[in-house]
C-alpha cells in the first residue's frame, strides 16, 4: 500500500498528458460560460485596439522571444549558475510561452484595473481561436533551433489538441450560458474554474514527486532571465499601443492581454511537443537534452505564471489608480 503514491510520482509521465487535457478542459468549460456572441460581434467596435493587441500578440512578443533565446544562447556556460541543458530549458520555455494566447485571469485583472473588459474579452476569446494555427507555427519557428538531433515539432498534433480541448471546450461553455440562467452559470463557472486549479495542483505536484521540477540548473540567472523576458513584452506592448494611439484604457487591457498568458494551455503544449515515449532515454547525449528542454518549459511556464500574475495585479492597480486621479481632476 505505501508503494501506490510513490507509483504516480514513477509513473506520472503517463498521467501528465491526461491530467493536463482535463484540467484545459476544465478552464475552457468554465471561460466559455462567461462569454456570449455579443462578445465576439464587440471585437467589429474595437478593431483597432483589436488590431493593436493581435500584432502584439502573434509578431512582437514572438520577436522579443526570439532575441531573448539569442541571448540566452550566448551565455557562457555555468555563468549565473545557469547549465548548458538548463539553457536549453529556459529558452525552450521562453518560446513556448511567446506562443500562448492570453488566459481568462486577464479580463478579471482589466476588470479591476478599469481597463476596457469588452477589448479584453474579445482579445482573449478572438487569440484563443487564432492560436489553432498560430502556436503550432511559432513553435516550430522558434523551438526546433533550440533542441538538439532531429526533434521536430508535430504541428497537427498541437492543432488537434487546440481544438479539442480548448476550443470545442470553450463553445460548449457558450452553449451552458445560453441554456443556463445567471446563478447556475456563476456556480458552473466556479466548479470548473476550482476543478482545473486542483488538477493544476496535483501536476506540480506530481512533477515534483517525479523530479522534474529541478532547479539547480538554472541557478539565479534562469529565474532572472524569465523575469526580464517578461517585462520586456510588457513594455513593448504598452510602447505599440501609446505609438498606435490608444487610449488609456484600451492600452491597458492589450498590455494586460499580452502579458498574462493562458499557462494552463501550455502545460498542455507540453505534452504534445515531449509524448511520454520521446522522456524514454538509455543516457544518450540527445536525449538528455531532449529531457532537459521538457523539464525547463514546465519551469518556466509555472515561474512565468507567477510573474503574469503578479505584474499583471501591478499593472492593473496602477491603471485603476490613475484613473482615479483623473477622475477627480475632472
Amino acid at each position: 500500500m505505501l508503494d501506490q503514491p510513490f507509483s504516480f510520482f514513477a509513473n506520472f509521465g503517463h498521467y501528465e498528458r491526461v491530467l493536463s487535457a482535463t484540467m484545459v478542459t476544465f478552464s475552457m468549460l468554465g471561460m466559455g460560460a462567461t462569454l456570449t456572441v455579443r462578445d465576439f460581434a464587440n471585437t467589429l467596435v474595437a478593431w483597432r485596439g483589436l488590431a493593436v493587441g493581435l500584432v502584439a500578440q502573434l509578431v512582437l512578443v514572438p520577436l522579443w522571444a526570439g532575441l531573448t533565446m539569442f541571448v540566452v544562447g550566448a551565455v557562457p556556460e555555468g555563468f549565473g549558475g545557469l547549465s548548458f541543458a538548463g539553457a536549453i530549458g529556459i529558452a525552450t520555455g521562453i518560446a513556448l510561452i511567446a506562443a500562448m494566447p492570453g488566459g481568462s485571469l486577464s479580463n478579471l485583472l482589466t476588470f479591476i484595473g478599469n481597463g476596457n473588459v469588452a477589448l479584453s474579452v474579445s482579445l482573449t476569446a478572438i487569440t484563443t481561436f487564432i492560436c489553432l494555427f498560430a502556436t503550432p507555427i511559432v513553435l516550430a519557428a522558434l523551438v526546433t533551433v533550440q533542441v538538439p538531433g532531429d526533434f521536430v515539432i508535430d504541428k497537427s498534433q498541437i492543432m488537434l489538441d487546440i481544438g479539442l480541448f480548448l476550443i470545442a471546450p470553450l463553445l460548449a461553455g457558450m452553449v451552458v450560458r445560453r441554456l443556463t440562467h445567471s446563478k447556475q452559470q456563476i456556480l458552473f463557472t466556479k466548479l470548473m474554474v476550482r476543478a482545473s486549479l486542483a488538477l493544476l495542483a496535483l501536476i506540480i505536484i506530481g512533477s515534483l514527486g517525479a523530479g522534474r521540477l529541478q532547479f539547480a540548473p538554472y541557478g539565479w540567472l534562469g529565474p532572472a532571465i524569465i523575469i526580464v523576458f517578461g517585462i520586456g513584452a510588457l513594455y513593448l506592448t504598452r510602447l505599440c499601443a501609446f505609438a498606435c494611439g490608444m487610449v488609456e484604457r484600451d492600452s491597458l487591457a492589450i498590455v494586460i492581454e499580452v502579458t498574462v498568458k493562458n499557462g494552463l494551455l501550455a502545460l498542455l503544449v507540453v505534452t504534445s511537443m515531449f509524448p511520454s515515449r520521446m522522456l524514454v532515454t538509455e543516457g544518450s547525449q540527445v536525449g538528455r537534452m531532449v529531457i532537459a528542454a521538457h523539464d525547463g518549459c514546465i519551469f518556466v511556464v509555472l515561474f512565468f505564471s507567477g510573474f503574469a500574475l503578479v505584474a499583471g495585479s501591478v499593472t492593473a492597480l496602477r491603471g485603476r489608480k490613475r484613473r482615479g486621479r483623473n477622475g477627480k481632476a475632472t
